[in-house]
């Protein structure tokens, strides 16, 4: 049974002065054709056919097999009796009424649609009691999510912390002491301006590096066709499924040993983006949903493949960009481990990223005195990420679901 494609029909059907409404469900064969079988009609019902405001009169009956007449444009039966009642919708304000005497193959259709009623309102609590259970899972794990970025928050603005303990959710005293710690109170034990400074530093060079390599290597296995190509593109796959901390002690030893970098931001400029381009497969998949047309039409015209790629491919490609500088920033901004294995030993607390330098105020003999500053300065890492996935994150969106497209 189908319900018409129309607005819903219902019929009001008064008796006695009394109103009762009902709907007219699809027809069981027909699906432009909304039925109630076997319904009990007396002498003088008044029948009344409406939809979305729109009212049939008993003009526009096309078919009356039961004792009738008009008043006030409603249908009066004129003798009691049991009837199907239809709507013919096959076009839209052209709608015709039936009332035909009930047959017993209607008795069967009105129970198939009883039935079938009944499913659909089975159904429909189905898939309410499920939406309801999966949103519920999701607020639960939003809430434990929440809770380490709530207490984070709420310690940062703790006065007089001495140290990770806490025997109460909200403090007695608020303050923005440790914040004021944080850029103020500089020494050689804390200098978070400098480490700040060193991570931007760090982040905006090798986010520039990681994306010129991405975006160069996507347009090269795009674009270009050579000896050897789907080749590489197997063996680039199949190294960046290896995770890069297995690169660190090989890293740290070719910068120290080999090419004798020194310990300072070069060196972890170099050692995030110098693998970058294996992860081109992404914005390959985007480059590859742009027409190859537009690039013969402009060698065409004379444009090199250099120009195509920064002239015509890149301003296309803003979602895919977006995609690639936020992924390319995240790396060095939040990591700790890599920084401190490639740095080594030797690096001096100036050369500190914010990660390895906040580490340090919580290490024995430090954590008493330091320990509010640091979740101020865990607080103030994540506001300047927080605010760029909220100015890009619809571009974001559409790099990764763009670049997904094929492959």
């Amino acid at each position: 049974m189908e319900l018409t494609r129309h607005a819903p029909w219902r019929v009001k059907l008064t008796r006695a002065g009394k109103d009762q409404t009902f709907k007219l469900l699809g027809g069981a064969s027909q699906a432009d054709q909304v039925t109630a079988f076997c319904v009990e009609l007396q002498e003088g019902d008044i029948l009344h056919f409406c939809t979305s405001g729109r009212a049939l009169t008993y003009e526009s009956a096309a078919r009356i097999e039961c004792p009738a007449s008009e008043e006030n444009g409603d249908i009066v039966i004129g003798a009691s009796g049991t009837y199907d009642l239809h709507v013919l919708t096959a076009k839209l304000g052209g709608e015709r009424i039936s009332i035909t005497k009930s047959t017993p193959e209607s008795s069967e259709l009105k129970s198939t649609q009883k039935k079938n009623l009944g499913k659909m309102r089975t159904h429909k609590i189905k898939e309410g009691t499920l939406t309801f259970l999966h949103n519920l899972f999701i607020a639960v794990l939003v809430f434990i999510w929440l809770i380490p970025i709530f207490w984070l928050i709420i310690v940062s603005f703790t006065g007089n912390l001495h140290g990770p303990t806490l025997n109460k959710i909200f403090p007695d005293v608020w303050s923005v002491e440790n914040y004021v710690s944080l850029f103020t109170k500089v020494n050689d034990i804390n200098q978070f301006p400098r480490w700040f400074l060193n991570t931007l530093i760090v982040s905006i060079c090798s986010t520039i590096l990681s994306t010129l390599f991405v975006l160069a290597t996507a347009y090269a296995f795009s674009r270009f066709r050579f000896r050897k190509r789907k080749g590489l593109m197997n063996i680039s796959m199949i190294i960046a499924l290896f995770p890069g901390m297995l690169t660190m002690l090989v890293s740290y030893y070719l910068f120290e040993h080999v090419f004798h970098l020194g310990a300072g931001l070069a060196r972890l400029i170099v050692a995030y983006s110098a693998g970058a381009g294996l992860g081109y497969l992404v914005a390959k998949g985007f480059f590859d949903t742009i027409p190859s047309d537009i690039d013969e039409a402009a060698k065409l015209d004379g444009a090199s493949s250099s120009r195509i790629f920064f002239q015509i491919l890149i301003p296309l490609s803003k979602p895919i960009i977006v995609y690639t500088i936020i992924t390319a920033f995240m790396a060095p901004w939040v990591d700790f481990v890599f920084a401190k294995i490639i740095l080594g030993n030797a690096a001096q607390p100036v050369d500190y990223t914010v990660a390895m330098g906040l580490i340090t105020l919580i290490q024995s003999g430090n954590i008493t005195d330091w320990f509010g500053t640091f979740m101020a300065g865990s607080v103030v890492v994540a506001i300047p990420l927080s605010i760029l996935f909220m100015i890009v994150q619809k571009y974001y969106v559409g790099g990764v679901t763009g670049g997904a497209v094929k492959g």
